[in-house]
C-alpha cells in the first residue's frame, strides 16, 4: 500500500516567490479593486503618501467581511479555480489580494467592518521569513486605530494597506514623489480602461463605480470610441460554445484625421496599430486589450479594427486566464469562428484607409511616385514634375547633373523606417495636408519665382497646372477664381 506524506510548502520561500509573478502597480491595484466590486462597493478610494515613508491604502464601501471570511481571504489559495462562482465574482484563484499586494510591499494589512464588528489581519513578510511559518497576525484595537486611513472606514467596507513598499521605491537618483506620481498616473489610465464599463455613468446593466485617487475621481476610456459619429459599429453576433452564446461585436474606429489630437491621444491607447484586436471582458471587467491571438497579424491597414467579446466567468479555464487576469487564449473550438469574424471586420478598416489614399478623379501629377524594381518598392521624386523640369531647363549640363544627384541623395536618405514608427505611434503629430491658405501662398511663390507665362493672358494654362499637380491639386476652392482675384 502506498504511503501518503503531508508536504506543506516552505512558508518563507513560497511567500517570496509570490512577489515575482509579474504584477505592476496598475495590475496590482486592479486586482484589489476586483475584490471591492465583488463585495458590492460603489466607491473605492486609493490613497498614497511618500513622507516619511511610502504607504498605500485601498478603501471601499462594500459589504465587509466576518472574521472567518477575513481569515479565508488572507489565506494563500483560499478558493479553488474549479469552484463555480457568482456571475459578479471577478476572482478566480484565491490569490489576487495576496499576490498583488506582495508584488508591491512586504507588509499587508486588511481591516474589514460589518457595522459593529471590526477585524484586522496582517501578513508581514519579514516575520514569515524569520519564523518560516504561516504566521497571520490578528491585530488588536490599539494597533488598528493607528492604521493608515483607518479613520475613513465607514459602517461597512474593507481597507487594504500596503507598507514597507520596497517595490515602489525609485532608484537613488530619482525623487520618490515624482516617481510615485508617475506610477499612479500610469495606473489611473490603466484603471480607467479596465473598469470603464463600471465608471461610465450612462444607463446600463453594470453597477456604477467611483474610483478616487488621492481625492480626485478618475475618468474612463471607452476603447470603442462609441460616442464618435464616425465610429462604425458592426452587427452584434454570437458564438455558441458549450451551450453558451458568447457575444461578439466589431467596431471600425474613425481615421485619425476625423479626430482632434486630444481625442486621438485618449482613444488610440498609445497607437491605433498596437491597440487593434480583441477586447475580452469577463463580468464586465476588461481582461485583454488589443490582441489577435495569432489569428491575424497587426498591420496599418487593419489598425482601426477592435472587437468586443463578453465571456461568462465560468470559462476561465478554457480561455487560460492567468492570475493577473491580463492574459487569455481562446479555446481551439472557437478559433475558426473568431477568424471568420476578423476577416469580416477588418474590411471596414481597410476601406477607410484605402479611401483616405484616394485624392482626385483627374490625372494628377504627384511629386513623389512609388516605384517597384525586382519586387522591392521605393518612393522617388518625380523628375517629370513641372516645377522640376522647368528649373532644369534653365541649367547648363553640369548644373543639371548636380541637381539630379542631389534629388537622388534625398531619395536614398529618406528615413522611411523612422517615419513608419513615429507616424504609426503619433499620427496627429504630423502635418499631412496643407490648408487652402498655405496652398495659396505656395502658388504665389511659384508665380513669383518660376512662372514665365503672362498670367493675364494665360490664366487657363496656369489654372490647369495647379489643378493637375500636387500639392496644389489638393486646393478645395477654385484656382481660376483665386487667380482672377489676385489679378485685381
Amino acid at each position: 500500500m502506498s504511503l501518503t506524506i503531508d508536504s506543506p510548502p516552505n512558508a518563507a520561500a513560497l511567500m517570496h516567490s509570490l512577489r515575482d509573478i509579474g504584477y505592476e502597480l496598475d495590475t496590482a491595484l486592479a486586482d484589489i479593486i476586483d475584490n471591492s466590486i465583488t463585495a458590492g462597493a460603489s466607491q473605492v478610494n486609493v490613497s498614497f503618501e511618500t513622507d516619511p515613508v511610502i504607504k498605500v491604502a485601498i478603501l471601499d464601501n462594500g459589504d465587509g467581511m466576518s472574521r472567518d471570511e477575513l481569515i479565508k481571504a488572507m489565506t494563500i489559495g483560499s478558493k479553488s479555480p474549479l469552484v463555480e462562482r457568482s456571475t459578479k465574482d471577478l476572482g478566480r484563484f484565491g490569490l489576487g489580494l495576496k499576490t498583488a499586494s506582495f508584488s508591491q510591499c512586504k507588509r499587508l494589512t486588511v481591516v474589514t467592518r460589518q457595522f459593529d464588528q471590526t477585524w484586522a489581519m496582517r501578513w508581514d513578510l519579514d516575520q514569515v521569513t524569520k519564523s518560516n511559518r504561516w504566521d497571520l497576525i490578528q491585530l488588536n484595537d490599539d494597533v488598528i486605530a493607528d492604521i493608515y486611513q483607518f479613520n475613513q472606514l465607514k459602517d461597512t467596507g474593507t481597507l487594504v494597506v500596503w507598507e514597507e513598499c520596497d517595490r515602489l521605491l525609485g532608484d537613488a537618483n530619482r525623487n520618490n514623489d515624482n516617481h510615485m506620481l508617475q506610477k499612479f498616473d500610469n495606473a489611473e489610465n490603466y484603471l480607467g480602461l479596465i473598469f470603464h464599463r463600471f465608471l461610465d455613468k450612462l444607463p446600463s446593466t453594470v453597477s456604477n463605480l467611483d474610483i478616487i485617487i488621492n481625492g480626485r475621481s478618475i475618468g474612463y476610456v471607452d476603447p470603442f470610441f462609441r460616442h464618435k459619429p464616425a465610429t462604425q459599429a458592426h452587427n452584434l453576433e454570437t458564438i455558441k460554445y458549450k451551450d453558451v452564446y458568447i457575444k461578439i461585436q466589431g467596431y471600425t474606429l474613425p481615421h485619425h484625421t476625423k479626430c482632434t489630437k486630444e481625442e486621438y491621444e485618449k482613444y488610440s491607447l498609445g497607437s491605433y496599430r498596437d491597440s487593434q484586436g480583441f477586447y475580452v471582458y469577463r463580468a464586465n471587467r476588461l481582461l485583454i486589450a488589443g490582441d489577435w491571438f495569432r489569428l491575424a497579424t497587426k498591420s496599418d491597414l487593419t489598425a482601426l479594427t477592435r472587437v468586443e467579446i463578453d465571456l461568462p466567468n465560468n470559462f476561465d479555464s478554457e480561455w487560460h486566464i492567468d492570475i493577473k487576469k491580463s492574459h487569455a487564449k481562446p479555446p481551439e473550438q472557437m478559433r475558426d469562428q473568431l477568424k471568420q469574424y476578423i476577416d469580416t471586420y477588418i474590411q471596414g478598416s481597410k476601406r477607410v484607409y484605402n479611401s483616405k489614399g484616394y485624392r482626385h478623379k483627374g490625372d494628377v501629377t504627384p511629386l513623389w511616385q512609388l516605384y517597384t524594381n525586382k519586387n522591392l518598392r521605393s518612393y522617388q521624386i518625380n523628375k517629370d514634375y513641372p516645377l522640376i523640369t522647368q528649373f532644369i531647363a534653365g541649367l547648363d549640363v553640369r548644373q543639371s547633373s548636380q541637381l539630379k544627384q542631389i534629388l537622388n541623395l534625398i531619395e536614398e536618405s529618406f528615413p522611411i523606417d523612422q517615419l513608419h514608427v513615429e507616424y504609426a505611434s503619433s499620427p496627429k503629430d504630423f502635418k499631412t495636408k496643407h490648408t487652402d491658405e498655405e496652398l495659396e501662398r505656395l502658388a504665389l511663390s511659384y508665380l513669383e519665382n518660376f512662372a514665365e507665362l503672362d498670367l493675364q493672358n494665360n490664366v487657363d494654362i496656369v489654372t490647369s497646372i495647379f489643378e493637375t499637380n500636387e500639392p496644389y491639386s489638393n486646393y478645395q476652392n477654385s484656382w481660376l477664381d483665386f487667380l482672377n482675384q489676385i489679378q485685381g
